[in-house]
């Protein structure tokens, strides 16, 4: 997720000091005060009708800037009428720090909560940390800057900084953002090794940034370029898997049972959409689209493969789907669901590929790590 997604997002939150320092430049801080907070209740009320719940930022922003407010007003001390941008900010970037100290769920909870429409996966959690890791950092850079221009410069000085700076400061960190995506995309249309048809991959590095895209046979030449692959495991209710078999031929794992989907993600295309496309391509159905009983595919694994031709940063997907499959349309192809029992004693026997009696190892691991804590 970049940056102006997560301003998107938490915009509601900032809103009532935004508002007053628009407002306050023009009609004064008396007005500007008034202003501020009536935005911030209407806010308020807002989303306690819509959402059927508080939103505990605007809350926060409205109730500091209204303290914030009357102290300066009845102190009418100079210095402290400038510090009010710089304490209104700290208390936003804490408030905002929290989020990333907190569990990933309420990060989750709040953006979906604000971006009507929009899921928010375990993979974006990574780029939405670094976002949010951002804008604190223009936060704090932007209080540091208005702290000094309280203490060492004019007041017409001051006022840019402590206000239209902080829009400067977060446009320029937008468009480095967009700069790099830009990058990336031209990276994937213009790299000429690949051959005819054949895709390009991002490589990754150790903390799963794309660093370079390269074609799928450079990545599959050996181990050491990084290339994300998507698997998704698909559930019905009762708990069974629907695995598809590999036809017989040359290659790894022919004729093994595996995941409903597995492949990798090109370079330019998260895994949702990748996902998306993949589903209706090689299971001949379109996904489904989330519903209060089925929701959308969530990610319950991440770890890194190596092996003799390749490395790869898999990144694992549920989905609850009831079917039903058309026949697989892959010559010698074959699709089914399977109970539990059978697929555990069908381990060790080479029935099961290896990458998908892996993750039901790792599966049986978490599941028996999760009878104990109970």
């Amino acid at each position: 997720m970049d940056l102006k997604t997560l301003l998107r997002a938490l915009l509601p939150g900032l809103a009532p000091v935004l508002v007053f320092v628009l407002a306050e430049a023009i009609y004064g801080e008396f007005v500007g005060l008034v202003i501020g907070i009536a935005v911030g209740i209407g806010e308020f009320l807002y989303s306690l009708v819509r959402n059927h719940k508080a939103d505990p930022f605007v809350a926060a922003d409205t109730v500091l800037l209204a303290a914030a407010g009357a102290l300066s007003l009845l102190l009418k001390d100079e210095i402290f009428y400038k510090m009010k941008p710089a304490v209104v900010e700290a208390v936003m970037g804490i408030g905002l720090g929290a989020l990333l100290l907190l569990p990933p769920s309420v990060m989750k909870g709040y953006i979906s909560s604000q971006i009507r429409g929009v899921q928010i996966s375990d993979a974006a959690l990574p780029g939405m940390k670094r976002s949010l890791t951002a804008m604190v950092a223009v936060l704090g850079l932007h209080i540091g800057l208005t702290v000094w221009s309280a203490l060492a410069l004019p007041t017409a000085a001051w006022g840019f900084i402590s206000g239209g700076l902080l829009y400067v400061l977060f446009g320029f960190v937008v468009l480095v953002q967009f700069i790099a995506v830009r990058r990336t995309a031209r990276l994937a249309r213009t790299a000429g090794r690949a051959g005819p048809g054949e895709p390009m991959l991002p490589v990754l590095d150790a903390e799963g940034h794309v660093v370079e895209v390269l074609p799928a046979s450079e990545c599959h030449k050996g181990p050491g370029k990084l290339h994300p692959a998507v698997h998704l495991v698909v559930a019905d209710g009762a708990g069974r898997f629907y695995l598809r078999r590999r036809p017989a031929g040359p290659g790894p794992d022919a004729g093994l049972w595996e995941q409903a989907l597995v492949f990798h993600a090109v370079a330019s295309e998260g895994p949702e959409a990748a996902l998306a496309r993949e589903f209706g391509r090689q299971l001949g159905v379109a996904l489904p689209p989330p519903t209060a009983e089925q929701g959308a595919p969530q990610q319950f694994l991440r770890y890194r493969r190596e092996d003799g031709t390749e490395s790869e940063l898999v990144l694992a997907y549920i989905l609850r789907f009831e079917g039903p499959f058309p026949p697989d349309a892959r010559p010698g192809g074959e699709g089914r669901f399977w109970g539990r029992a059978e697929m555990w004693e069908s381990r060790g026997r080479g029935i099961l590929s290896p990458q998908l009696e892996f993750e039901l190892g790792l599966m049986e691991q978490a599941a028996a790590q999760a009878r104990l804590r109970n």
